[in-house]
This record gives structure tokens, sequence and C-alpha cells, in this order.
């Protein structure tokens, strides 16, 4: 049962989610959380567009990191942000499930906030996610982008998780400095098993054999400087789902819809107009 506002029911609340209140309520979005199954899913919404773009975040985040692009999406298209289950506001009984799983269930979620078929936008692990859901369920996805999206194996060997962890080191490689306190806040609202256990997930999926089987069209939108999907990935993805288009947003990092929102939102908008984006 779908139920509105916020702090009812067994939901997490701290200042990190009080503060998120803030931009919630200045972007004009309305809360809403459910039970779908044993989880309780949250999200906040806003525009009265006639076609919906669902926004999915990545590891170890939570709808915060859409605030920069929700304002110029909305001006055209109703605009939903959920927390996916283990993050955020949304919470998870047990274990993770794995992403076929999730796949399933974030469909369900749909039905229950009343949306048919919906613009796909998934950054990271929630480009990793859209791919499931594309590819299980394509009868519910207009169009897709996949901004910076996990879902491809890397090697995991000791060197190459040294270099790994080498690339991640400089702060820079996270974006811009003044979204990192929202990083750390959502990382620590998850806690580290949660975010261990996406992790392993991530991991232990590969999301090749799905790309030929996506038919809604689809826009790789990336980061030119980001190091923790390397480029290579971006490239797979364009040349294995059919019709994609690659984009690059240069001085971005791994998260391009924080860095460089300008120019994400009009790529974005342009694409889900129908407009060519990329190559």
């Amino acid at each position: 049962m779908a139920r509105g506002g916020i702090g009812r029911g067994p939901v997490r609340q701290n200042w990190r989610w009080e503060s998120a209140r803030k931009w919630w309520r200045t972007l004009n979005m309305r809360a809403s959380q459910a039970d779908v199954g044993p989880y309780r899913v949250h999200w906040v919404e806003t525009g009265a567009g006639e076609e919906t773009v669902v926004l999915i975040h990545g590891l170890s985040g939570s709808s915060r990191w859409w605030q920069r692009n929700v304002p110029a999406l909305a001006e055209r298209y109703r605009v939903v942000v959920p927390d996916l289950i283990g993050f955020g506001r949304s919470r998870c009984p047990g274990p993770l499930p794995a992403m076929p799983a999730v796949a399933d269930l974030f469909t369900r979620w749909m039905d229950v906030a009343q949306m048919g078929r919906v613009h796909l936008v998934g950054h990271s692990m929630g480009g990793h996610l859209s791919v499931h859901v594309a590819a299980r369920h394509p009868e519910r996805i207009r169009r897709l982008v996949l901004v910076d999206a996990a879902g491809l194996p890397r090697p995991l060997t000791v060197s190459a998780l040294v270099r790994f962890v080498y690339e991640l080191a400089p702060p820079k490689q996270w974006g811009d400095p003044a979204f990192l306190p929202v990083i750390w806040g959502d990382a620590l609202t998850a806690g580290p098993l949660v975010v261990a256990q996406g992790l392993r997930n991530v991991l232990r999926d590969d999301v090749r054999p799905l790309l030929a089987t996506i038919r809604a069209p689809t826009l790789v939108l990336w980061g030119s400087g980001d190091a923790i999907v390397p480029l290579e990935h971006a490239r797979i993805f364009r040349e294995t789902i059919p019709g994609a288009r690659l984009a690059l947003i240069p001085g971005a990092f791994h998260n391009p819809m924080v860095d460089r929102p300008e120019e994400f939102n009009r790529m974005v908008n342009l694409f889900l107009a129908g407009e060519p984006v990329g190559e």
C-alpha cells in the first residue's frame, strides 16, 4: 500500500534525511513510500508531464544524487526518483537480492507507483539494474539512458585491484568536491554491510548476454574522466545494444549528472525528445 509523506512506519530517520527534505521541498517534490512484498520502497516525484522519467541512483547512493537534474527534466516530464532497497530510505529486511530479482521487484514497484511505460535513466549500479529491467521487461521501457553503467566484468587479479584502488585515490575521481558530503552521508546511511552486498552482486553479474536483446532506443552517456568504470565498457555497451549511441561529457568523472549537470540535462532532454545525441 502506497503512503504519502515522510517518516511514517519503521523507516530510518537521521539528520541526513532531515537535510534531504529541504531539497525535496525546494523542488516541490512529493514523497511516498510503499510496501512491495517484504520490502519498503521510498521515492520522490514531481512534474506532471504525460510521459514519466525514472532516475535510478548507483551503489551507496540515494534519490539525492539527482537533485541537480530534476528541475530540468520536470519541465516536460513526470520525474520519479526512488531509493533502491537497502539504500536511502528504502528498507531491505535481509540480504540484498541478486540483480534479476531486483529488476522484477522494480517493475512491481512501478505498478504500485502507477507507471506504465517509462524513460529509464540509470547511473552506475542503477545502470546495471536498468539493463536487466530493459531486457526482462521491454514493454515497460520507452527510452534507456545508461550513465557510467556497471554490469560488465572486470579482472579480479591482485594487480587489477591495486590499480583500481590507485585510480580511486584522488578525490577528484569522485567529481565535484561540494557533493562529497552527500556521497559519504548516503554510504553511512546504507552501512558497510549493504554496500558490500551491493558490490558483490554487481561484481558477480555479467549483463553482456542481455545487451543484444534490448529493444529500447539507448543512449550510453559517460564522464570522459571516469576511472571507476572505464570508457572501454561504454564502447561495449554502444557496440552490443542494437542502435545504441555513445556521448561523452568532457570534464566529468563517474558522476556526470553532478559534475556537469547543464550538459547532462541538455543531452538527456534531447535524447528523450527523439533527437540524435552522440554517435
